[in-house]
């Protein structure tokens, strides 16, 4: 029986020592691209397209901005909106010249014009339809044990209460803001086809369902607190590409698929020239309520949550 001790006490000592090994990888630079990040609302302000590049995998530098850039949204009435990079950092910019001046309008298609070097590209989107967000409601919440991630254990729960339009394939944002601070982390993105998670969803025309009018809290408010929802119509493709940004941005674990490059719908304008570039533009009609957290309006809380 020593004899078998011993053996086993070396094949331990053995596996101990194996994983010290250092293994070196070599990588090679991929070649830069362009990455366009356009989102453009129906709002009455400063409309934003963020222009950039990419870097190495291991490259933890800041983010580097693509200048020099021209950038240009085109109404289907051939209006030209020329955004500039004010400040020289990649950040494209339009400003109204007038209150109330917007660029898009419900029902209209927009196309997005880039050229950064010698390189143009396009892409072209519709602004969607987008229901009023008719009112929230909060209750006290507080849960058995603390949630991941430095959330908060007990607080307000919010919910938002809006109809989704009848007739299938309306897809929506949900994007929440506690004290003008938007929740923006990968996990925290919700989108909604008709008034479910998904096509096929038998949703269409009705009230969202719960977890979509919970997004109004990807965390629990305090008393005083500012809170804010919008509601952000997207075409089908966005409502794809969030998709597939929410999983490949949260993809891990023992579980984790194959990371893959998440499509674009921005395109060369030379359609033979295989230079891509990374991104999304989209066109969207904006909702939105705000509202204060007043302990003294808190519902009861619902049963079952």
């Amino acid at each position: 029986m020593k004899r078998i001790y011993w053996i086993y006490f070396f094949l331990i000592l053995g596996l101990g020592t194996a994983c010290t090994d250092v293994i070196e990888i070599e990588t090679e630079a991929s070649e830069t691209q362009l990455v366009i990040d356009a989102w453009v609302t129906d709002e009455s302000k400063a409309q934003t397209i963020k222009l950039s590049l990419t870097q190495p995998y291991f490259d933890q530098g800041n983010i580097v901005p693509a200048l020099g850039a021209t950038v240009i949204v085109f109404s289907e009435d051939s209006i030209p909106y020329p955004f500039v990079d004010l400040k020289n950092d990649g950040n494209y910019v339009w400003q109204p010249k007038i209150a109330g001046e917007k660029i898009l309008t419900v029902g209209k298609q927009y196309a997005l014009y880039v050229k950064y070097g010698e390189e143009e590209y396009f892409s072209i989107s519709k602004v969607n339809r987008v229901p009023p967000i008719d009112s929230v409601n909060y209750f006290q919440q507080k849960y058995p044990v603390s949630p991941p991630n430095d959330l908060r254990q007990e607080g307000y729960q919010v919910d938002f209460y809006a109809r989704d339009f009848a007739g299938e394939g309306d897809c929506y944002w949900v994007r929440a803001y506690r004290n003008d601070t938007l929740f923006d982390k990968p996990e925290q993105i919700t989108i909604a086809y008709d008034g479910g998670f998904s096509p096929g969803g038998a949703a269409d025309g009705l009230l969202f369902i719960i977890p979509i009018r919970a997004a109004a809290s990807p965390d629990l408010y305090s008393a005083n607190d500012k809170m804010k929802i919008e509601l952000f119509s997207i075409p089908q493709e966005a409502f794809f590409f969030l998709q597939l940004v929410r999983t490949a941005s949260t993809n891990g674990g023992i579980f984790a698929t194959v990371p893959s490059n998440i499509p674009t719908n921005i395109q060369n304008l030379d359609q033979t020239n295989p230079k891509k570039v990374l991104g999304f533009f989209a066109v969207s009609a904006v909702s939105s309520l705000e509202t204060v957290i007043d302990g003294s309006k808190a519902i009861p809380k619902p049963s079952g949550r």
